[in-house]
């Protein structure tokens, strides 16, 4: 049974807090396929972050990378779908480091399998074109790509690290349809189900 949610802004959307409102057809951006490459060894092997590590300096940078580790020890299990873009892959290969390239194209074939079953449609084209009016000006170029393709590839939601973009999350649902969420508000709404998976 496919359980993702309707792309439609049309059609209703299942009850907060239900299981069917758990989003399962995930765009990972840039920011956080960087953090699972950077902390991988604590995320997927339960190691430890060193006590001068970066990420204690940044608002909510360690509950974040926790609520990762927490979000994958489910999702693994889980089967949801992780999904990244050309527009993804582009962006690490500017960036020039070969170890979020290699991540990248790890999620890349991993995503595939479900892109070539359910991937685009008119309706989701249609949806994603929307991101080029007016009323969502405050997007940076780069968000607004990867949103776009986050859209027409039909996901649910969007994972990312950053702390600007979910502060429009709700104009961007209420829009489009999709979910822009952080690792902790995707665990938040994730943690009463994980014990179906663990």
């Amino acid at each position: 049974m496919d359980h993702r949610i309707a792309r439609s802004t049309d059609n209703p959307r299942p009850a907060a807090g239900s299981f069917e409102a758990l989003p399962r057809r995930i765009f990972i951006d840039s920011c956080t396929v960087q953090t699972l490459q950077k902390y991988g060894e604590y995320i997927y092997d339960g190691g430890s972050i060193r006590p001068h590590d970066a990420i204690h300096r940044i608002p909510d940078g360690l509950d974040n990378v926790e609520a990762l580790r927490a979000v994958c020890q489910v999702t693994s299990r889980a089967m949801f779908q992780w999904i990244v873009s050309d527009a993804s892959r582009q962006e690490a290969a500017a960036k020039g480091d070969f170890g979020h390239l290699q991540w990248l194209f790890e999620i890349d074939d991993y995503s595939r399998s479900f892109l070539h079953e359910t991937g685009a449609s008119p309706e989701s084209r249609a949806l994603a074109s929307r991101l080029d009016e007016p009323k969502f000006g405050y997007l940076g170029a780069g968000d607004r790509i990867l949103l776009q393709d986050a859209v027409f590839l039909q996901c649910d939601s969007f994972l990312t690290m950053e702390r600007k973009l979910p502060k429009n999350a709700a104009h961007i649902e209420r829009e489009l349809g999709i979910r822009v969420l952080t690792p902790i508000t995707y665990w938040e709404m994730l943690r009463p189900w994980a014990a179906l998976w663990w």
